[in-house]
């Protein structure tokens, strides 16, 4: 996932992460949609990663 802007803004609390992925937008939401996945997505087995309250909103 390569990153390609990063914006901040502390005095609004906005921090602005902009990626390309190499993947279609359907799949990508898929991702970021299901815990499950974004679990296996963001930690790889070395490192795994348990979403504990996930709200895609």
């Amino acid at each position: 996932m390569p990153v390609t802007n990063v914006e901040k803004s502390p005095e609004d609390l906005i921090l602005r992460i902009t990626c390309e992925f190499d993947a279609p937008v359907d799949r990508v939401w898929q991702i970021w949609a299901d815990p499950r996945q974004l679990e296996r997505w963001w930690g790889p087995p070395e490192y795994p990663a348990t979403v504990v309250d996930h709200d895609l909103t």
